[in-house]
């Protein structure tokens, strides 16, 4: 099945034709004359001369009287009608059209109208109805309950623009005119985007597409709060429907445009950038026009070094020859003609492609200046006036760093850089941007928190000799999302860019609050096994201990404490013991215990959270090391402490790409890699490349008041490789005794933890 193509003729579009500015009329008539008295209709609005409020509407209004033989009347501003327009007896068309024909606006929209007249003589009356051609969205702002959602945003988007709609502007309406797709017809597609935080402070996002849309209906998303739906959102389920609502009959005819000249896969109006030799890829120019192109040219002034036979070639006219010389250079225009579907006028439709090869590209010689094509397409609608409508283009080559042309003296890059994922963090952004004007100067950035109207700047820093600064943002919201542009002296850029923050992640279970027990079998027997958390599954608890080794022993290495604690009534109480001889450290880690092999451990170290790049972890904190260090024999080389000493107690935290295998055995031991060799200093870690931050506090001596805690923050430092790899799982290990894997410390060493947090900067 043929598909048609139709466009809507934009008012814009007309303002160049300097016969617009008064009204134009066959002559001389005979006798066989009618009078017209026209009135126009704008939303529902008679507007005529008299009526002074929408005077943009009335200023920009278009009115085309045609017939068979073609236009007979035009007019551009109410201003300028006639009281009365003389025509001769029989069949007319008047067209009307008026306001702005945009993407997405909250603003502005587009009127139109198409009505037969059939003149007889006398007094003729008629009244065009210019109707809202747009699709309009909108926000039931009733069914907004702040007790249930908070923070609500709705984007609401087209392929070529979108709206959002925030607490600032609920009430308002967006307006959109549907563009057309590569096939040519009109898209009838929206997107809503439902975004916001629940009762519980958790975000939320629902994505609804409504298909078929038209124009002179308004949809409006109206939120509702149940039981219906899977996704939890609070106390009870967030539903959101979309109501269609017909405002005005539209008008089912729609007016021919110009033809359509437009880049494939590339934006026609800007520069085509490449080095000598080094451009990759084809460029195709797509034309779409009506009852078929009359004349297509290619026109430039230096047709030598763009290797054209002549400065203006028109295509639909060209001989065998210069047809041969064209393709000879790499250019090729290819064309096919297809009827209108439903079309009961004859009216066909003609899709072209122009192609300027890659090697074509790449055989421009170098030079200082841009090279222009211009691109000029005529159609066949010129309904017996002998001229159709008029498109030109002009294609931009930069052939080396010195004939590139930059608008802007400052270009901001994407804040989302995968070279550097560390750039957007939960409070804190680096953005990078390219100076195009040395001479300009005041350069910055400025921001805001998308749905405010205050823009924050902020000046640049860096070297100019490198035509990159940087700008970074401090005190940033996380989990937000905020909008950037560049801005200089004299300078504001129009478009903007945007960035979202990364959220912040809490600790299950930081403040040591949830105890539970498992049951463990042992060499001993089944023994009952504290877990540092709740439901007695020591696979799920996001936090675990080495009890379940101890318990062998019915020993009890890690268990919960009221003698002192930051908040709440616990916190974790790690002690050091001896066990069959053997000094067992107390100890807690991010985690989960694996299985005793024989009298050692294995462990898995990492549980998975939101891949944030925090800057510390703080914990409160007491310990007191006990004395009598008992050393095994074998162990002294890998240990600091000495026997008869005094111990050491640890924490260490990091941020990996996987969770890392813990063994104590001394025949396959593998112990966490804080450095890229193994505890013997020249043997390769193989866990190593899975660390994307670490971080350590070691305690010689006690730390903390007595009866008391205190606080202690511990930074992580981010490895190269955090640069280009997104950290998933947490580690967090404390011990009392900081060489307890190697079965070295005191039996009398505590330490007592409460409050973790992870520290954004």
């Amino acid at each position: 099945m043929k598909k048609t193509l139709k466009y809507t003729y934009v008012a814009a579009a007309l303002t160049a034709s300097a016969a617009m500015q008064s009204c134009s009329m066959e002559s001389p008539f005979s006798s066989e004359e009618g009078v017209l008295k026209m009135n126009l209709v704008i939303n529902s609005n008679v507007v005529t001369r008299a009526v002074t409020n929408q005077q943009e509407l009335e200023d920009s209004c278009v009115v085309y009287i045609s017939n068979e033989k073609g236009l007979v009347f035009q007019n551009k501003g109410m201003s300028n009608m006639p009281d009365q327009i003389s025509l001769r007896q029989g069949n007319y068309i008047a067209e009307a059209w008026t306001g702005d024909s945009v993407s997405a606006s909250f603003d502005s929209k587009f009127y139109r109208c198409y009505e037969p007249i059939n003149i007889v003589g006398g007094m003729n009356e008629i009244q065009l109805n210019c109707k809202i051609a747009n699709v309009v969205a909108s926000i039931n702002t009733s069914s907004i309950d702040d007790t249930q959602v908070k923070d609500l945003h709705v984007t609401v988007s087209s392929s070529k623009g979108s709206l959002e709609f925030t607490k600032d502007n609920y009430t308002k309406k967006g307006y959109f005119m549907m563009p057309f797709d590569a096939e040519g017809n009109r898209e009838s597609t929206l997107t809503f985007k439902i975004e916001g935080e629940n009762i519980l402070g958790e975000p939320f996002s629902k994505t609804k597409t409504v298909e078929n849309v038209k124009p002179a209906y308004e949809y409006v998303v109206n939120i509702t709060y149940g039981d219906q739906e899977d996704e939890a959102q609070g106390g009870g389920y967030l539903v959101v429907t979309i109501d269609e609502t017909e405002l005005l009959v539209p008008s089912t005819v729609e007016i021919f445009a110009a033809p359509l000249i437009e880049g494939v896969d590339f934006d026609i109006d800007k520069q085509i950038v490449g080095m000598p030799g080094q451009f990759v890829g084809d460029r195709q120019v797509k034309v779409v026009a009506f009852d078929e192109i009359e004349s297509f040219t290619i026109e430039c002034v230096d047709a030598g070094n763009l290797h054209l036979p002549s400065q203006a070639i028109d295509l639909k006219r060209v001989d065998d020859l210069t047809k041969a010389q064209i393709e000879a250079a790499g250019i090729y225009w290819d064309k096919e003609v297809t009827e209108l579907e439903g079309n009961k006028d004859g009216h066909t439709r003609q899709l072209s492609y122009i192609t300027f090869t890659e090697a074509y590209l790449n055989s421009l010689p170098e030079r200082a200046t841009e090279y222009r094509i211009v691109l000029t397409a005529t159609d066949g609608t010129e309904n017996g006036t002998g001229v159709g409508k008029t498109t030109t283009k002009t294609l931009h080559i930069a052939v080396g760093d010195e004939a590139i042309i930059y608008e802007d003296p400052l270009v901001t890059e994407e804040a989302i850089d995968p070279n550097n994922l560390m750039s957007i963090g939960a409070r804190s952004a680096t953005l990078k941007a390219s100076v195009k004007d040395e001479a300009a100067t005041g350069l910055g950035i400025q921001y805001r928190e998308v749905g405010t109207s205050e823009w924050t700047k902020v000046p640049v820093t860096g070297s100019r000799a490198s035509k990159l600064v940087t700008v970074t943002l401090r005190n940033l919201k996380p989990g937000t999302t905020y909008e950037y542009k560049a801005y200089a002296d004299g300078f504001e850029a129009s478009d903007s860019k945007r960035f979202t923050t990364e959220s912040t992640y809490s600790i299950p279970n930081a403040s040591m609050e949830d105890w539970s027990t498992y049951t463990a079998s042992t060499m001993l027997g089944n023994r009952t096994v504290i877990l540092p958390g709740v439901g007695g599954d020591k696979n799920t608890s996001y936090w675990g201990s080495g009890n379940e080794g101890s318990a062998t022993a019915n020993k009890t290495v890690l268990d919960k404490s009221e003698d002192m604690f930051n908040t709440g009534k616990y916190s974790a109480r790690l002690a050091s013991t001896s066990a069959v001889g053997v000094i067992a450290a107390g100890n807690i880690f991010v985690g989960s215990y694996v299985r005793t092999d024989g009298t050692n451990g294995v462990l898995s170290l990492g549980r998975e959270y939101n891949e944030s790049h925090p800057s510390k972890v703080r914990v409160y904190a007491n310990y007191r090391p006990g004395g009598s260090v008992s050393v095994k024999s074998g162990n002294e080389k890998y240990i600091d402490i000495v026997s008869g000493g005094t111990d050491h107690g640890q924490i260490y935290v990091a941020l990996t790409t996987e969770p890392i295998e813990i063994r104590t055995n001394p025949d396959n031991r593998n112990l966490f890699p804080s450095g890229p060799t193994k505890e013997d200093g020249k043997t390769p870690h193989d866990d190593y490349s899975k660390v994307v931050a670490y971080g350590e506090v070691t305690w010689d001596k006690a730390f903390g008041p007595d009866g008391g805690l205190q606080a202690v923050e511990i930074p992580f430092v981010y490895t190269d490789r955090a640069r280009t790899m997104k950290p998933k799982y947490l580690v967090i290990v404390a011990s009392a005794s900081k060489f307890g894997d190697f079965f070295c410390g005191s039996a009398t060493s505590v330490m007592y933890l409460d409050d973790f947090e992870l520290v954004y900067e």
